[in-house]
């Protein structure tokens, strides 16, 4: 679901008439937003240039919104010290209600819904890359396990981090202990686009040797280099080891204990 000017509840824009207030929404519509997303807990917030992007990919939104829902230090503990913790929950009945990755991607589509709706109260267009919207949509390839604009590819456009060998976005503050959620909008925002991180993953290969179904590869991550080079989507079992086993995961886990 777009929200729009039209279907916001607030009409059309008539900001032409108050051209201070439109000057002051300009200036201060970063940090307006940043305020609204920091106070439901998200960090590592971005706001992305994306208009360089295929109008396929970006659906003509010149800019994206980029943010983070860290997860607790004692989640990555607990499922690392229960080897078979997500098919216990399997097990039980597929019994994820309580589970915290699950609670927080939840928690991630739902912000970025309200962050969309609050843009357009604004006056603008925004459409929230929630998984419900883009299956709603149509924009996400189920059978391929594929977006047109994945939540990473935005992470990295804003130099959040880098793609590891376990597929997943590395950033330096939390590993990848987290859950992304982006905003596409015509909003004037203040933008920025930065060079992609390379990989810092070195020789480590900890998530690799983790994964039990062997779906990881060890391939280095470029933009040359395909998904599929680096993962069997189609054989993970999403047990979340490749995640909590990360050096990068495990050392956020240590300061956030110290």
């Amino acid at each position: 679901y777009e929200h729009t000017r039209e279907n916001s509840g607030f009409g059309v824009d008539n900001s032409y008439l108050y051209p201070c207030n439109k000057k002051r929404n300009m200036k201060y519509l970063n940090q307006e937003i940043e305020n609204e997303l920091r106070n439901q807990g998200a960090e590592l917030i971005r706001f992305v240039d994306i208009s360089h992007l295929s109008e396929t990919q970006n659906r003509q939104f010149p800019h994206a919104i980029v943010f983070a829902l860290p997860l607790t230090a004692g989640y990555i503990k607990e499922v690392c010290d229960t080897p078979d913790y997500v098919q216990a929950r399997i097990d039980d009945n597929y019994n994820f209600d309580d589970d915290e990755y699950f609670i927080t991607e939840n928690r991630t589509h739902k912000l970025a819904d309200n962050m969309a709706a609050y843009i357009a109260e604004k006056g603008y267009n925004a459409f929230s890359q929630s998984d419900e919207n883009l299956i709603a949509e149509g924009k996400f390839d189920a059978a391929h396990k594929e977006s047109l604009l994945p939540n990473k590819t935005i992470a990295l456009l804003a130099g959040l981090g880098w793609i590891g060998k376990n597929n997943l976005l590395i950033t330096p503050e939390y590993g990848a202990a987290q859950c992304l959620g982006t905003v596409l909008t015509d909003a004037p925002l203040e933008t920025f686009l930065c060079e992609t991180l390379h990989p810092h993953c070195g020789k480590c290969t900890a998530c690799v040797n983790i994964c039990e179904r062997k779906v990881l590869k060890g391939k280095v991550w470029s933009t040359s280099v395909s998904r599929d080079e680096i993962v069997d989507v189609y054989g993970c079992s999403t047990c979340l080891k490749c995640l909590v086993h990360c050096l990068y995961t495990r050392r956020y886990c240590k300061q956030s204990t110290k």
